[in-house]
């Protein structure tokens, strides 16, 4: 009996594209020999029910066709009841795509599903309960998702409508109180930027986290100790590209399995954080690893 595959897809990712996936999936199913159903979500949350009753209903694996935030509700609905995950990539940043070389174009995966070929990372887990499967930011890029979900309204964006929005976050993102706790000792204080990250890859080119490792069950947190305005961001972005962050004399970077995130500013202000990419709320945040506990599919 063939395998059977579920293909969850939001359809504005990809400006749409998404969508129309169903003849490559069809093809892909013809050549490796299994079976696969495209479900297009329909509402808020609906990638994680059907996420959630994968398993129960016979399916093999889950294909997440979208962004990182895509996948990042897909892996939330399968918590309980994990399977194996394809990516198919038709986000902005796809950033868990690229650290394993996925693509738009599903056929990546021909042999992978004929040989059942698959590779094992590191989740995430917030104090909540909810999963990431790339970091957790709290300060000028939690300010940029969040002014961005203003922007978007529930709708797709093109890339440059995502600069008047960052130029918001970096006028507003003038944070100085982040402090982070390591294993439950180790402190870090005065920040004005953390992320704690699983992946080397931030977005695009950028690798704020050059040095992490997706399986060493470990957490990569980045902190950044000097004020955010336009040209310290260019520096973070240009040392970023050059996978240079540890030459920034005004930050550090540290390993741990856990790590809690919070902030006090001094006028009142909460602090916003991202989770895979996405406005995610407010300081206080405790992130966990889960070392193994994400199977995928190896397109290479």
């Amino acid at each position: 009996m063939p395998r059977k595959l579920i293909a969850i897809a939001n359809p504005i990712s990809g400006r749409g594209k998404a969508a129309r996936l169903g003849p490559r999936l069809a093809r892909l199913a013809r050549e490796s020999g299994v079976e696969i159903h495209l479900r297009l979500t329909t509402h808020a949350g609906h990638s994680q029910e059907l996420a959630r009753d994968a398993r129960g209903e016979g399916y093999d694996a889950i294909v997440a066709c979208g962004g990182d935030g895509t996948v990042n509700d897909i892996v939330n609905g399968m918590r309980d009841t994990p399977l194996p995950l394809m990516l198919v990539a038709m986000g902005t940043g796809n950033v868990l795509a690229k650290e394993i070389g996925a693509t738009a174009n599903p056929m990546r995966y021909a042999q992978a599903l004929r040989e059942w070929r698959l590779l094992t990372r590191d989740l995430g887990q917030l104090g909540s309960g909810r999963l990431f499967t790339c970091f957790v930011g709290a300060g000028f890029d939690g300010e940029c998702t969040r002014r961005i979900k203003e922007a978007r309204q529930g709708g797709s964006m093109k890339m440059w409508q995502y600069v008047p929005a960052i130029f918001r976050a970096i006028a507003g993102a003038n944070f100085t109180t982040i402090s982070a706790t390591l294993d439950g000792s180790r402190r870090v204080e005065g920040a004005s930027f953390a992320l704690a990250a699983i992946t080397p890859a931030y977005g695009g080119p950028l690798a704020l986290t050059p040095q992490a490792q997706a399986n060493d069950g470990l957490l990569d947190l980045l902190t950044i100790h000097e004020p955010i305005h336009f040209l310290s961001v260019m520096r973070l972005l240009a040392l970023g590209l050059m996978r240079q962050i540890h030459t920034h004399r005004r930050a550090k970077v540290t390993r741990a399995t856990s790590v809690a995130l919070e902030a006090r500013e001094p006028d009142g202000r909460e602090v916003p954080i991202q989770v895979d990419g996405d406005f995610a709320g407010y300081l206080p945040v405790e992130c966990r690893m889960l070392p193994g506990a994400l199977q995928m599919l190896d397109p290479r």
